[in-house]
């Protein structure tokens, strides 16, 4: 593939979809799968992954392997915080970083920044 098409995909999502093939591999040796049909992922909305580029990516990177035409499943995780302060939990919303019922500072990130290889369906 020319150099310049990676960055069309985007390296970010190449170099992703490249540990998850990692993963498949890993995890059907011990399973002694030959094929893996279904691939399922949880993905923060902070984790800097855009959707399509990585459906993409898998496709490129999967292609002539085991996971070759497996379905990608995107489960994609709201960013959502707690407040140290009042102890509110709520969603962060356009990436305003403050507790939306004190309006404190003090907030802890409780989900939104998973990228996770949630399960593996293998045959």
């Amino acid at each position: 593939m020319p150099g310049g098409l990676w960055f069309l995909i985007g390296m970010h999502e190449v170099s992703i979809c490249e540990s998850i093939m990692d993963i498949i591999r890993e995890q059907a040796a011990k399973e002694r799968a030959s094929r893996v049909t279904c691939v399922k992922l949880k993905v923060g909305e902070m984790a800097g992954v855009v959707e399509g580029a990585m459906r993409f990516a898998f496709e490129v990177v999967s292609k002539d392997t085991l996971a070759d035409g497996a379905e990608l499943v995107i489960d994609t995780v709201p960013l959502a915080a707690r407040c140290n302060s009042c102890g509110a939990e709520f969603r962060v919303s356009g990436y305003a970083f403050s507790c939306e019922n004190c309006g404190g500072p003090d907030i802890v990130l409780v989900s939104g920044r998973e990228l996770v290889v949630e399960e593996l369906e293998m045959e």
